[in-house]
């Protein structure tokens, strides 16, 4: 019997930190997984889309469709000059013109009734798919990189838009929520990534260019945040997941985009991370980055 396999829609910042490269790389390494698009989001949309179809040229997968999103958060500051600097330029968005992210993720959601949507970037794309079609909440299982259990502090891509990830949190979709406070315990050491460069192929050298951009700009080695939370879908023994009741704070002079642990019993309940496996997750990450 054939195994049936994860429909999957990755909603991404990638371009930035190296990490959304290195989990697109793990979904596309993973033979369980059917990824049937990739939505891009946050500043410069269509030079993150010129990013996504470079690696999936690399990885000979030009059939993947990808979408261009939201330029700007749904309310508050934005840098409409700023394009990351940390990841080579391949050029602006190739090939067809598709519907604008928001409007890609809800005929997904209509499309595959069992769609798992992967969101490893600020919750814009998403937040305004399901303030547009909250219907599709019920239908889709959301696995996402974002919060920060038990900080004052926000986490960048709740931060980006508190607003748009209240709407998801609050949506009644089925959540799993892999937090900064977990993932920053999965940090590459040099010589992992040198391991990663030893395969010399061209999905390797590619990442290796990758990374290596990433440690000039950013000054230290690449932190797994957005593979971590992908990994739910590849391994069920990496992580550990407890039910939380998780608000986000929009209104805070300081703590706007916080995302705090309910034990009182109010806010949304997700599946949360709270512990991992690092070193077995690392060793695991290699064996897929090298194919």
């Amino acid at each position: 019997m054939t195994e049936k396999k994860t429909k999957l829609l990755i909603d991404t910042d990638i371009g930035g930190d190296v990490d959304d490269a290195l989990a697109l790389a793990l979904a596309l390494n993973t033979p369980q997984l059917e990824i049937v698009g990739i939505t891009n989001v946050y500043l410069a949309n269509a030079w993150r889309a010129g990013v996504t179809k470079h690696v999936l040229e690399v990885y000979g997968r030009e059939d993947i469709p990808v979408c261009t999103g939201a330029e700007k958060p749904l309310i508050g500051w934005w840098d409409e000059s700023r394009i990351p600097n940390s990841s080579p330029d391949y050029g602006e968005f190739r090939g067809e013109k598709l519907p604008h992210a928001c409007d890609f993720i809800i005929q997904k959601a209509e499309e595959y009734p069992d769609l798992v949507l992967a969101a490893i970037g600020p919750l814009t794309n998403v937040g305004l798919a399901l303030a547009k079609a909250p219907h599709i909440a019920k239908k889709l299982k959301i696995v996402m990189m974002g919060g920060e259990i038990g900080q004052a502090n926000p986490e960048w891509n709740i931060k980006c838009d508190p607003e748009a990830a209240r709407i998801v949190f609050e949506s009644g979709a089925d959540i799993r929520m892999v937090g900064r406070d977990v993932t920053l315990r999965c940090q590459f050491t040099r010589e992992e990534v040198d391991a990663v460069k030893a395969a010399d192929n061209p999905r390797a050298r590619m990442l290796g260019e990758m990374m290596e951009k990433f440690i000039v700009s950013f000054g230290y080695l690449p932190i797994l945040h957005d593979p971590l939370a992908l990994s739910l879908l590849v391994w069920d023994d990496i992580l550990t997941m407890e039910k939380k009741r998780i608000l986000i704070e929009t209104a805070g002079e300081f703590t706007r985009g916080v995302t705090v642990d309910c034990i009182w019993g109010e806010g949304a309940e997700v599946l949360a991370a709270t512990d991992v496996r690092a070193e077995e997750f690392k060793k695991r990450m290699i064996e897929v980055l090298v194919r």
